[in-house]
């Protein structure tokens, strides 16, 4: 993400001598229509999956979730302002409790998977959190997703999704599909008079594309002109892609001076304001690896989704000739010489609010690039290019934390001079680089 704005039956045994619908006390199963448990909370209950089903004509929506089979009898999701119409499974109407934010559901235990579905009603947002009827785009992260459908907003939560969109004033482009273990801020819905610029297909067999909208053809074709080598580099550098065959960048009328994009994997939303800009495409295409492919733990491993995207971003880029580290250097004295400045990486995880904490601002992106540009100058580019595929390859579909890579890294060699480079760069607010000699 490069954004200005603050974003898932019971068995019955049956006797072999008699008919189907026969039962002995002894080897009748429980009825699943009887098992109505109380609802209460429970937010680790494991989501599977999503299948949403979303009218932005009547802004009405259900979804239905596949969860993970599990002793507890609890599920809790975030809803946001949603109003719940309906919660049932496929024998009737399950327990639940509406508190505003949020809505516990009482689910039959057991150790097979089972599926719910909930109905409901959203409304429009105008701060970047959710639908925003105005701009005809969702807007999901960090922890939004609560405002257009029910789920676990936690950033190491994963599940697939499959989606359907109705109602739509305009053409709406989204994706059918999200096959592998993704965050629930990454399905996302852009309507507008879309036209699709086909550029390529990768070896792998990758289809990538741009979308946008009239009078924005020339900067989508500017921002996209190395987008199919980029993906094609981080296909064969880092592995296989998890998010399915088409890919690409979808034009987002975010407002007036917008400008950044959002990793809605795989279609990621590019501003209006940056359609034009390569690294802006480059970066968020790079998320499919890191920061969805590989889902951050908590916020404060920030660090290992946006540091690693920016630094594969350059990496990506300068095998078609374009080099980023000089606006980059130029980014990073911005940051040393300003308030923005501060630690990249915290110790701690699960206890930050991202959007209202300091660590929601440029430094983890610039400091952990740099950070991983030294690292490369210590090993060399294509052993810390390894290191990050290996990474993925341990981690795709999974949370991990930034100082499990570090970990990684320091296991190719120079263990002493990058544990140094790791507190340095990550772990200390005061920048190592002389802003002096930065951006001449």
């Amino acid at each position: 993400m490069r954004t200005s704005y603050l974003a898932l039956s019971a068995l019955v045994i049956m006797g072999c001598d008699q008919g189907p619908s026969a039962k002995t006390e002894l080897d009748a199963g429980p009825d699943p229509a009887a098992e109505r448990p109380a609802a209460s909370e429970n937010w680790l209950r494991d989501i599977l999956s999503y299948d949403l089903a979303i009218d932005l004509a009547a802004q009405t929506g259900s979804v239905t979730l596949t969860v993970a089979g599990d002793s507890s009898t609890a599920l809790t999701l975030d809803v946001g302002n949603l109003e719940i119409d309906t919660v049932s499974d496929d024998f009737g109407a399950l327990e639940h409790i509406d508190l505003g934010a949020q809505l516990n559901i009482g689910v039959p235990a057991g150790g097979e998977s089972r599926t719910l579905t909930i109905t409901y009603a959203f409304t429009n947002h105008d701060n970047f959190d959710g639908w925003m009827e105005e701009q005809e785009v969702t807007f999901l992260w960090p922890a939004f997703c609560g405002n257009l459908y029910p789920c676990n907003p936690d950033p190491a939560d994963g599940a697939t999704f499959t989606m359907s969109v109705t109602g739509a004033q305009g053409t709406a482009v989204y994706p059918e599909s999200i096959p592998g273990d993704a965050p629930t801020y990454m399905p996302a819905i852009a309507v507008g008079d879309y036209t699709e610029m086909p550029l390529g297909t990768t070896p792998a067999g990758t289809a990538v594309s741009v979308w946008y909208e009239p009078g924005q053809e020339a900067n989508a074709i500017a921002g996209t002109v190395n987008l199919v080598d980029v993906f094609e580099f981080l296909e064969t550098t880092y592995g296989p892609y998890s998010f399915g065959s088409k890919v690409g960048t979808v034009s987002a009328d975010w407002g007036g001076g917008d400008f950044g994009g959002m990793e809605h994997h795989p279609l990621w939303h590019i501003s209006s304001g940056s359609l034009s800009d390569e690294e802006t495409n480059a970066h968020e295409a790079a998320h499919g690896w890191y920061g969805n492919g590989v889902r951050i733990a908590c916020w404060e491993d920030f660090v290992l989704s946006e540091g690693i995207v920016t630094y594969m971003a350059a990496r990506s880029l300068e095998e078609s000739g374009v080099d980023l580290w000089p606006q980059y250097d130029c980014q990073l004295k911005s940051i040393c010489n300003s308030a923005e400045n501060t630690t990249a990486l915290l110790s701690t995880c699960g206890e930050i609010d991202l959007i209202n904490h300091e660590l929601w601002s440029s430094t983890p992106y610039q400091k952990g690039a740099q950070y991983l540009r030294e690292v490369a100058a210590l090993l060399g580019v294509d052993v810390v290019d390894q290191a990050l595929a290996e990474f993925y390859e341990a981690n795709v579909g999974k949370a991990a934390r930034m100082r499990e890579l570090v970990t990684l890294l320091k296991s190719k060699g120079s263990s002493d001079e990058i544990e140094a480079l790791t507190v340095a760069w990550l772990e200390t607010e005061a920048c190592p680089a002389s802003a002096a000699t930065l951006c001449p």
